[in-house]
């Protein structure tokens, strides 16, 4: 009974079951490597980027083919040439040294903004702390919106070897651009918007109710500094837009949606400009992730066709009407035999 016993305990002792203490081990090593190796980044006021989503558990090479693709839609649109090119996507499959891979891995998203300034990149991937998401940081001359909008366009279009680049995009789902990115209190939301709202909207504040509140005069101070009001084309008065905010928060108890949308739609001038949520001329992209805030304005189109720069849908999107154009049209003869 004693002899029976001891060995029923032995692999909780000391001395006995190293083989699964040592698999045990071995996952605790990897862990902690995982855990030392990978920085989390940060997302910092004054900066603009891209979020991207993507699947779960394959951020890395998502970063890498975002990256890729960046790169030849900079050269193409802004005739900047990046130095040097990151690892093909298509070689992770190739890998079979699984610690090589896991560094590499770890490397593409520990780059800070002071390495890709160094290396003169405009790309820098940066790995979050929440599952399916990265950001990627942009610096001149890329302009966000109307960068990830051009992306987008072709990817519906089919144009601009959109075949190539899908092969390419296994990974990325959503771009959603940036701006600008402020602090995340209601203070940094109101300076955020008057930074990127004001060249587009009229920012007067709401006139229902006793004309401008106190939203508004905090746009005009966040504005100081620069043209009073800012306009769009060089003393004109701003156009009749309707609007839609859409804000969406990762990891910050600060600012509630509710607030958000509140105190940006009263900085906004009601008269002129109305709320649309159906079928909105822009929409008020606003994104919070733990201690930054950053804010984008895209036309309305964004909702419908181009599918919220979904690029996993504009790509399938594109690829059904492909097949679709292929097929023969029935003739006069084949209509008789039916």
């Amino acid at each position: 009974m004693s002899s029976s016993a001891k060995r029923k305990e032995a692999p909780t002792g000391n001395g006995g079951g190293q083989g699964k203490k040592s698999k045990r081990g071995t996952d605790k090593k990897w862990a902690t490597q995982s855990k030392e190796g990978l920085i989390e980044g940060v997302v910092s006021p004054g900066e603009t980027g891209v979020w991207v989503s993507c699947a779960r558990g394959q951020e890395a090479k998502a970063a890498r083919e975002v990256v890729a693709m960046f790169d030849e839609y900079a050269e193409i649109m802004y005739n900047v040439t990046q130095p040097g090119e990151g690892a093909d996507p298509a070689s992770d499959e190739e890998e079979v040294d699984v610690e090589a891979s896991l560094k590499r891995e770890l490397d593409a998203m520990k780059a800070t903004g002071k390495e890709a300034k160094l290396a003169g990149r405009i790309f820098t991937p940066v790995k979050m702390n929440v599952a399916c998401l990265l950001f990627v940081r942009t610096r001149a001359p890329v302009e966000p919106v109307e960068f990830v909008k051009r992306i987008c366009q072709d990817a519906k279009s089919g144009g601009g070897g959109q075949k190539k680049r899908m092969m390419r995009s296994r990974y990325v789902n959503r771009l959603v651009p940036m701006s600008y990115v402020g602090r995340a209190t209601e203070e940094g939301l109101v300076e955020l918007a008057g930074r990127v709202l004001g060249g587009v909207f009229d920012l007067s504040g709401k006139k229902e109710g006793g004309g401008e509140g106190t939203v508004a005069k905090k746009a005009d101070s966040a504005e100081a500094g620069s043209t009073e009001p800012k306009d769009v084309d060089g003393g004109a008065a701003p156009q009749s837009f309707s609007f839609a905010i859409r804000p969406s928060i990762r990891n910050n108890k600060t600012l509630k949606r509710d607030v958000i949308i509140n105190t940006v739609a009263g900085l906004i001038n009601n008269q002129q400009h109305k709320v649309n949520l159906e079928n909105p001329d822009k929409v008020i992209l606003i994104e919070v992730y733990q201690n930054a805030v950053g804010m984008s304005v895209v036309d309305g189109d964004y909702w419908t066709e181009l599918r919220r720069y979904n690029l996993t849908e504009l790509y399938s999107q594109a690829n059904n009407q492909g097949e679709d154009e292929e097929k023969p049209a029935p003739t006069a003869e084949a209509d008789k035999e039916q």
